[in-house]
């Protein structure tokens, strides 16, 4: 668990923990957010290890919660949520899809985006952040000019988007979206803070458009199908990553199939005659 962190606005704070389930896709570890001064709210609660729940407890000490809100459905993220909300006698705030989804109850302060959640430090307001998956949200924090990205941006590398629940254009929708937010700060579901969202959230859409430029590429030298393509544009990869490197693959050839710019024969991708 890291220690409380300071924010520059709203007489908030952060507390950090991350979870020990460390590995390619997660990284170090899943964050559980809470924020503060009381009542807080937890952002994430995080995987079901009893370990971690009882650090976010520890973090916790007697401060009321105001909600527990989730990201999305994914376990990693949503998975302690039944076992805290007990522990902690507190609302459930999540989208109802990531409520059903994640197997939680219905949520007792349903989120959709542009709704929000009320705390000590202010409030956080719900973001639609669909491509990562159908579900995900992100919540902002206006009073510290802080975002918290779930899986949607990463503290190192990029996010996986793979079909059948990655979606590439809504993801790019949604990078445009929240470059557009005034921030300071990005508080990503993996990995470290990001200090300079804005540059980050430049790198992301500049990757995703760089990917897409070299997926054609592939395509007019007449790879077609998505593990040769990701053999060409995934050059030197950790084999360990070879499958989310061609659910990517695939999410951006979904992407073009979409916008005519490429058409599927028998399970081979071509690109039309005008690429």
């Amino acid at each position: 668990m890291s220690g409380k962190a300071m924010v520059d606005s709203g007489g908030g704070w952060v507390k950090t923990v991350i979870a020990a389930n460390a590995g390619p896709l997660t990284l170090d570890g899943t964050r559980t957010y809470i924020l503060g001064p009381a009542p807080c709210v937890v952002i994430d609660p995080g995987p079901d290890l009893a370990d971690h729940l009882d650090a976010v407890e520890v973090a916790l000490g007697t401060s009321q919660v105001a909600a527990l809100c989730i990201t999305h459905h994914h376990a990693d993220h949503a998975a302690g949520a039944a076992d805290l909300i007990l522990r902690l006698a507190a609302p459930l705030a999540a989208t109802p899809e990531s409520a059903e989804q994640a197997a939680l109850d219905p949520p007792d302060l349903p989120l959709a985006p542009g709704s929000s959640v009320s705390f000590g430090g202010g409030h956080l307001e719900v973001v639609g952040a669909p491509g990562h998956c159908p579900d995900h949200v992100c919540f902002h924090w206006p009073q510290a000019r802080a975002l918290f990205t779930g899986d949607t941006v990463l503290g190192e590398g990029t996010s996986m988007i793979a079909p059948p629940e990655g979606d590439m254009a809504a993801y790019m929708s949604t990078l445009e979206r929240l470059a557009g937010l005034e921030l300071s700060i990005i508080y990503p579901g993996h990995g470290p803070e990001i200090d300079e969202p804005a540059d980050k959230l430049h790198e992301y859409i500049e990757h995703r458009r760089q990917r897409e430029r070299q997926v054609l590429d592939a395509l007019g030298e007449g790879l077609s199908t998505p593990a040769e393509i990701r053999a060409r544009v995934y050059e030197g990869l950790d084999p360990r990553l070879f499958g989310a490197a061609e659910g990517s693959v695939l999410a951006h050839l979904a992407k073009l199939v979409d916008e005519k710019r490429v058409r599927v024969e028998e399970g081979r991708y071509l690109p039309n005659s005008q690429q």
